[in-house]
């Protein structure tokens, strides 16, 4: 059994956990930083930690050999949830946060498998999850439809693309988050 693979996994589909940031008080106690310093400090610890990691060519459990000379999968995961907590509000961002975190793994393992499922199924389980997500914050409606329909569609043709200079943890975050909230704005939500 590839362990690395097993915590990828594991911390990929925990991530949503990420979304207490909402909760947190700001200041963050009496006196404190604000909720958004804090958050962007340790936004910077990590790209501190990763540059230090890519510099020494380290290989972390976890990581796929080719991340030990460019940025981590991680950290373009990193950057993404920061960018969402800092500019999206969580009727924004959770579902985002919910479809990069489940369904990009799932991709993962269909295409692993060569499964005749992918990318089709991923795409329905995309727009079922962002669905109950947003339906739950911000209750249905014909533009929280809209938004579903259209950011599954968006998140799955942008897991697909590979490129060396941005992630799909990054993609597949910010593009249906975008998607998103440029639905709810047209439609009032």
């Amino acid at each position: 059994m590839d362990w690395g693979h097993v915590l990828r996994r594991l911390v990929h589909i925990s991530s949503p956990i990420f979304l207490i940031y909402y909760w947190l008080p700001d200041p963050l106690w009496v006196g404190g930083p604000g909720r958004q310093v804090g958050l962007v400090f340790a936004l910077l610890l990590t790209l501190a930690f990763e540059t230090f990691r890519m510099s020494k060519q380290l290989q972390i459990i976890g990581m796929r050999p080719y991340e030990s000379n460019r940025m981590s999968a991680a950290a373009w995961a990193g950057i993404a949830l920061v960018f969402a907590f800092l500019f999206f509000p969580l009727e924004v961002a959770a579902p985002a946060v919910f479809g990069m975190a489940w369904i990009d793994p799932l991709c993962g393992e269909l295409r692993r498998l060569k499964s005749p499922l992918y990318p089709d199924f991923p795409k329905v389980a995309y727009f079922v999850l962002v669905l109950a997500v947003m339906t739950a914050i911000v209750g249905l409606s014909i533009g929280v439809l809209i938004a579903a329909v259209l950011s599954a569609l968006v998140a799955i043709s942008v897991e697909k693309v590979n490129t060396r200079f941005l992630d799909d943890d990054f993609t597949m975050l910010v593009i249906p988050l975008i998607v998103i909230a440029f639905v709810f704005l047209v439609f009032g939500i």
